[in-house]
């Protein structure tokens, strides 16, 4: 029955971009392309400019002056806003199927989220901030990026053991591969750190013109300088390796528009009426609800 014309009146309209919710599966790709791609880009001009050593420098100084600086910071926050989609979408993915309401899913799930953004923001503060400029700030961007990631890398490989939620997909088949990658990204960020920190109390350049950017061979410290970026390099490929698992989930997405339209009257003829308008609204948004879950 139509509610009477002095009510509010709710129409909703569900629909579903079909085709394109397969797409979000290349995101993860994307992400690759940006980072990837971007600091090859970077790499390249800095060799050229002789503004960095070509034997594996740290990934931050490849991007510290310019002309580089500045393809250096477009890329990573274009890959930042994609991350930020991904982290956001695999968020969306565990909730939809989180059909038991599973607390310690849903505490994880949102743990997971918030790491990610962190991580996400990490990655723009490392773009935006060289360390040349503002180094403080700049080894925080990239502490809560390499932090923030790890985290959010044993969280969902968490997920993937646990046996009260069904994600549409078999994710314990990634599951080992996903945890002994956030092992391998935790260890990596040990040895970067710890070992950076004493190519530094070790260095002593040949040169007197040397920077720490512009490492010789000849310099002492230099081969524990050059572990420390290559693990650098791992930590960075193997987050990239982990978001790639994603793209069968993100393949399963489907993205939908709901439509509502309001007509609204100028006055409710009563209190009781102004009740059953509620009534009315509330059964719409339950019935809308229930059409995108069960789609």
């Amino acid at each position: 029955m139509a509610p009477p014309p002095h009510l509010p009146v709710q129409c909703s309209k569900t629909k579903t971009l079909q085709g394109f919710g397969s797409l979000l599966g290349y995101l993860p790709f994307l992400l690759t392309l940006l980072i990837g791609g971007g600091i090859v880009i970077c790499y390249c001009m800095a060799v050229a400019y002789g503004h960095v050593e070509a034997a594996f420098p740290y990934i931050s100084d490849t991007g510290t002056f310019p002309p580089e600086s500045c393809v250096f910071t477009l890329f990573l926050n274009c890959a930042a806003v994609v991350a930020l989609a991904i982290f956001t979408l695999k968020y969306l993915h565990v909730v939809q199927y989180n059909r038991q309401c599973s607390p310690a899913v849903t505490r994880i799930n949102t743990a997971a989220l918030i790491t990610g953004y962190i991580a996400a923001f990490g990655i723009m503060v490392v773009g935006a901030f060289q360390e040349t400029n503002v180094l403080a700030v700049h080894v925080a961007g990239a502490m809560m990026a390499f932090i923030g990631g790890t985290v959010y890398m044993f969280l969902i490989a968490s997920l993937g053991f646990r046996q009260d939620v069904n994600f549409g997909v078999d994710e314990r088949q990634y599951a080992k591969a996903r945890l002994a990658m956030a092992i391998l990204s935790a260890v990596s960020f040990i040895i970067t750190i710890g070992v950076s920190a004493w190519s530094l109390a070790l260095w002593e350049p040949a040169e007197e013109d040397s920077t720490y950017q512009m490492w010789s061979s000849d310099d002492k410290g230099y081969n524990v300088h050059l572990v420390a970026t290559a693990f650098e390099w791992v930590m960075a490929l193997d987050l990239l390796a982990f978001l790639m698992t994603f793209s069968q989930e993100l393949h399963i997405i489907q993205l939908q528009v709901v439509l509502v339209r309001h007509t609204h009257s100028s006055i409710l003829s009563s209190p009781a009426a102004s009740a059953n308008s509620q009534h009315t609204t509330q059964d719409v948004l339950i019935d809308t609800d229930n059409e995108l879950c069960e789609s």
